[in-house]
């Protein structure tokens, strides 16, 4: 009769990272961004093709405790054999460089709502400058329009614009 087969047990570093100290311990944003951030460096070097990428993208994001991030980067180069640690400062620490990020974030995005202001400004100054142009040209359509309606010279003038034209366009039929 035959061995029933063993399940298959992890060897080498996958034993090590397995068997991490504190790897039931919660990670916070702070572990899942770097874990991604080393995925991005991957998927853009090419070493990991779309599905690949997403799939482990999805699992960072969705670990809460160190032994979820295990084996993400294991079978990529430059792979930490450790779990991204905190600062070592502490909890303490890692507030105040979250509060500085989000001050930091919040400045730029600041920083971003004003450049859109005023570049909206320009766009708008820049459309405006037309108004003067178009109102020049309806108030001289106006005039010419008035004059042309309410003088005999300009009609007169009209009239002996058309019979010059005319009378050129009638000599090049006879061949004056």
């Amino acid at each position: 009769m035959s061995t029933p087969a063993s399940s298959p047990q992890p060897t080498g570093p996958a034993l090590r990272r397995a068997v991490w100290p504190g790897s039931h311990m919660r990670v916070g944003d702070a572990e899942r961004s770097a874990i991604a951030d080393r995925l991005a460096k991957h998927f853009s070097d090419g070493r990991l093709n779309e599905a690949e990428f997403n799939d482990r993208l999805d699992q960072a994001m969705r670990a809460t405790t160190m032994a979820d991030l295990t084996g993400l980067l294991s079978d990529l180069p430059d792979a930490e054999e450790a779990p991204p640690q905190l600062p070592a400062g502490g909890r303490r620490h890692e507030r105040k460089m979250l509060k500085a990020q989000l001050e930091r974030e919040r400045l730029w995005l600041k920083l971003e709502r004003c450049q859109y202001r005023q570049a909206e400004r320009q766009r708008r100054a820049h459309a405006l400058r037309w108004v003067p142009v178009f109102v020049v040209a309806g108030i001289v359509a106006v005039i010419v329009l008035h004059t042309l309606t309410h003088s005999i010279g300009a009609w007169l003038v009209l009239g002996l614009i058309a019979f010059l034209w005319l009378r050129r366009h009638d000599s090049a039929y006879r061949g004056d």
